[in-house]
């Protein structure tokens, strides 16, 4: 029987070692699959023969990453589609290109996002970091649950973070028109995947599909390409000498919690779960000094229902 003792430090090829997985025959679909975690997701779930389809804004870097995916994997079943998630309107272009295909889906990972930026909205009008990290993976989401459901047993995985615990849903201003503060839009949109993901998980686990959001660790990558190194270092991420605290991952460790989600045999007794460190999260933790759990409001399955229905509304908008 395959081993699932894995820890923090544990790299997305070591669960996969860990979990004896085979995927020859099985299509992985993972956004934002040309940088940090998600080319490492998509290069750990290639390595056992999964068809792996990556998306990109930018079609020419996602050909390089697929060339270099194909060359240290010898796995010729990868390629990029275009899908930008600033946009609903190419969310929906994708998903009328890969329906066409015929082609089901046996894992679903929404990895791509933006965190702490500037005060901006996307071309369809809502604030960027829940436009971007929740709405669009919503709609991408939703809108392949028929392919889903043709691949079942399948998965959905949502990458959250830890920043869910900055907050809820700012149901009175959810495009922060007024007041914006970055990293509480950050913890917004974040407690917005973890409930999309029990949602959705609540509606579609009877038919197949089971869901689980995740916080896939602190990573030092292009996500963090808004915040001032000033500001890392007053939020405490680097020691005296300069380097990153312990609890920071490299990209390899920071993919395994994502493979884990997508494969782990033990968690379809747990859907609908928040996990980290390639394991069930211990729970909700309001201590600040801590850095594991989530907040009180990321399991409220009343507001996880009121989102659903919000983003609905919103997605249907535009």
């Amino acid at each position: 029987m395959a081993t699932t003792n894995f820890h923090a430090k544990s790299t997305a090829l070591e669960v996969i070692k860990g979990l004896n997985a085979n995927l020859e025959g099985k299509l992985v679909l993972i956004t934002g699959g040309t940088s940090g975690i998600g080319v490492e997701t998509a290069r750990a779930l290639a390595t056992v023969n999964a068809h792996v389809i990556i998306t990109a804004r930018d079609m020419t870097k996602g050909a390089e990453v697929v060339a270099d995916l194909k060359k240290s994997t010898g796995n010729d079943k990868i390629e990029v589609m275009e899908l930008d998630l600033n946009s609903l309107q190419s969310v929906r272009n994708f998903v009328n290109q890969f329906r066409a295909r015929n082609l089901p889906i046996n894992i679903l990972i929404c990895n791509a996002g933006i965190m702490a930026c500037p005060y901006s909205k996307t071309v369809d009008g809502f604030e960027t970091q829940f436009g971007v990290n929740h709405l669009a993976h919503f709609l991408l989401a939703t809108s392949l649950v028929p392919e889903l459901k043709a691949g079942k047993p399948s998965r959905l995985v949502v990458v959250s973070s830890i920043a869910n615990r900055r907050g809820g849903i700012n149901w009175d201003d959810t495009n922060w028109e007024k007041n914006y503060d970055k990293w509480a839009a950050y913890g917004q949109s974040k407690t917005a995947n973890i409930l999309f993901a029990k949602q959705f998980n609540k509606l579609y686990s009877s038919e197949g599909i089971q869901a689980y959001a995740l916080h896939p660790g602190g990573i030092m990558t292009n996500l963090v390409k808004y915040i001032p190194v000033e500001e890392q270092k007053a939020m405490g991420w680097f020691k005296e000498d300069g380097t990153l605290v312990d609890r920071f991952k490299n990209v390899e460790q920071g993919a395994s919690t994502s493979v884990y989600a997508a494969l782990a045999p033990e968690l379809d007794n747990h859907s609908g779960e928040y996990l980290e460190n390639c394991a069930v999260s211990r729970g909700v933790n309001t201590d600040p000094t801590q850095f594991w759990g989530m907040g009180p409001h990321a399991i409220d399955m009343e507001a996880a229902e009121r989102l659903w229905k919000l983003s609905e509304e919103m997605v249907a908008s535009k």
